[in-house]
């Protein structure tokens, strides 16, 4: 539902502005020189050069690279004036390991993304990139009557990256039985036929998922097709970035729903994001007959995810690791966001796996073999001090009852993110309230997920300057946590509780 207190919304777009180039380059290098001395900028997770970074957007491959773009609001941090402005930001890889920056790509410009370029996708078609995304405006924004009035927007990129926006909407409006909140177009083919599918809010107040359909060949008309038949009639108040595919015979429909209250472990964000898992899609009755829905991250900053189905037929994930409405300590620096790692996703027993992509690997450089019997002394492994490291090992509890293991530690390890692993209840817990610069504590400083292991189990592990990404067994769970450690923080600490536990793997800089 619209928030009518602000009664007159033109003051929000007083300073916007249609194209980045229009800011004194002064101004755009002095935000980019108070990032780039963040003590907490990645290393290999895509940020931002300034400002507001949050959802993948157009994963594709074209042109015999993968293409990637991302929400983008680069001053979204200054003051005196503030100057807002709105877009994708284009990168483009041969390996999703390197990425080259492209520059502004789609923005604010036409009077049909007037108030924002919002989430979408793309996906080749013939010579071209088509890219679909919502175009945000407000009607009546002098009155306290305005409205949210959503577009649905084409474009086309050619093969040196220039881009073309089609004039006229795709789509105008929600459906009937929706409020404004009408966004985040995924597109894909079906039988010669193009589809996207976009998260919306029911009048109701209730979250679903639109389909809409292209009429003819040439991608410039579409129909409002129907509502995605769910079994879920009350699971939030809106679905954001849904995503619908198919892998190995079987339907998936990621999305974010808004408005789920915590259910014991499940649940502990401000937003969540999960699936559902069944049949595949029924084009005529779009009826979905699916399990019941799983969150897909345990951790705390997971949120818009975006998949596509590289040229080798892996279906790969991106994420923005954050959620809105959470201040990061990287805000004093005028900037927050990044992405987490490329992922793939694989389906087991109606469960969405999910692994780092063998891509990775070129990141290694220097490796430490582990191969330990851990006691109940608290022991710091030997290694380089790196910051950034990538763990592969496994861990053998037969006669332990709980393994610890505490990353990006001091020397005192009173500073520390904690992993537990808890034989007897079968389960995994992640700490970071002694992780160093603290924030979001009202959602919780510890997640927790019930993982059937016996006595081993597997961990794969990626340590940046300010995130952990911990995958566990197969990938059956997945951590991820922004962190904001002091820079003395290189220490990685073991320690068995209740017996030896056995270390057996391989550690690398990165």
């Amino acid at each position: 539902m619209e928030d009518k207190r602000m009664v007159n919304k033109s003051a929000q777009f007083k300073n916007m502005i249609k194209h980045i180039d229009q800011v004194p380059e002064n101004v755009i290098k002095e935000e980019e020189r108070l990032t780039a001395a963040s003590p907490f900028r990645q290393k290999f997770h895509i940020e931002a050069k300034s400002g507001f970074l949050n959802d993948p957007n157009g994963f594709s491959f074209f042109n015999g690279k993968y293409h990637l773009f991302y929400q983008w609001t680069p001053l979204a941090f200054k003051k005196d004036p503030s100057i807002w402005h709105h877009g994708w930001y284009h990168l483009a890889s041969s390996d999703l390991v390197n990425w080259e920056d492209l520059g502004p790509a789609i923005e604010s410009d036409s009077p049909l993304d007037k108030h924002g370029t919002y989430s979408g996708s793309a996906m080749t078609v013939n010579d071209k990139l088509f890219c679909i995304y919502t175009g945000n405006t407000w009607t009546n924004t002098q009155t306290d009557d305005w409205r949210r009035l959503p577009y649905q927007v084409g474009a086309w990129m050619d093969k040196k990256n220039r881009f073309e926006k089609i004039d006229k909407p795709l789509i105008t409006d929600s459906f009937s039985d929706c409020t404004g909140h009408f966004r985040d177009p995924k597109i894909w083919m079906h039988d010669n036929n193009y589809y996207a599918v976009l998260g919306a809010q029911r009048r109701n107040l209730t979250g679903t998922a639109k389909i809409i359909k292209s009429v003819g060949s040439d991608l410039t008309q579409w129909q409002k097709y129907g509502e995605l038949k769910t079994d879920e009639k009350h699971l939030g108040y809106m679905w954001e970035c849904p995503d619908y595919f198919e892998v190995d015979g079987q339907g998936v429909l990621l999305f974010s729903p808004q408005g789920l209250p915590a259910k014991g472990d499940h649940y502990r964000n401000i937003y969540q994001t999960g699936y559902f898992i069944g049949e595949p899609l029924n084009y005529d009755t779009l009826e979905f007959k699916h399990e019941k829905f799983k969150e897909l991250d345990a951790g705390f900053d997971f949120y818009a995810t975006q998949t596509m189905e590289a040229p080798d037929g892996r279906r790969i994930m991106l994420a923005w690791f954050g959620i809105s409405e959470i201040d990061y300590p990287t805000t004093k620096y005028h900037y927050s966001g990044c992405l987490t790692i490329p992922r793939e996703l694989i389906i087991k027993d109606k469960k969405l796996l999910q692994r780092p992509i063998r891509e990775l690997k070129s990141l290694r450089k220097k490796e430490t073999q582990i191969n330990l019997l851990i006691d109940d002394s608290m022991s710091e492994l030997n290694l380089t001090g790196m910051v950034t490291q990538e763990l592969d090992f496994e861990v053998d509890l037969s006669l332990a009852e709980k393994f610890v293991l505490d990353l990006r530690a001091d020397q005192e390890n009173s500073h520390h993110t904690r992993l537990i692993i808890d034989k007897e209840k079968q389960a995994c817990i992640l700490s970071r309230k002694d992780s160093g610069v603290m924030f979001a504590e009202k959602y919780g400083t510890e997640r927790r997920r019930q993982v059937k292991f016996q006595e081993k189990l597997h961990l794969h592990i990626f340590i940046d300057v300010s995130s952990v990404e911990i995958f566990i067994g197969k990938g059956e769970v997945v951590f991820s946590a922004r962190i904001f450690p002091n820079e003395d923080q290189t220490k990685i600490f073991v320690q068995s509780i209740g017996g030896e536990s056995h270390l057996v793997g391989k550690i690398w800089d990165l």
